[in-house]
């Protein structure tokens, strides 16, 4: 179970960076023709970033 739990926070931790990267560089995201609000990101990285310090914590 630690080794789950640790490669769940592993891969909260790389999709919260890379949320934060969009956020600082403004990249955009179009999904079906439709621009992606950057609002969207910002609580994809609060979200995820919590998910991966509870997920480290637990170990």
């Amino acid at each position: 179970m630690k080794n789950y739990i640790a490669i769940s926070g592993t891969i909260f931790a790389i999709v919260a960076f890379a949320h934060l990267l969009r956020i600082i560089d403004g990249w955009e995201v179009v999904v079906n023709g439709q621009a992606v609000p950057m609002m969207i990101s910002y609580l994809a990285f609060v979200t995820t970033t919590m998910l991966a310090i509870w997920a480290f914590r637990a170990k």
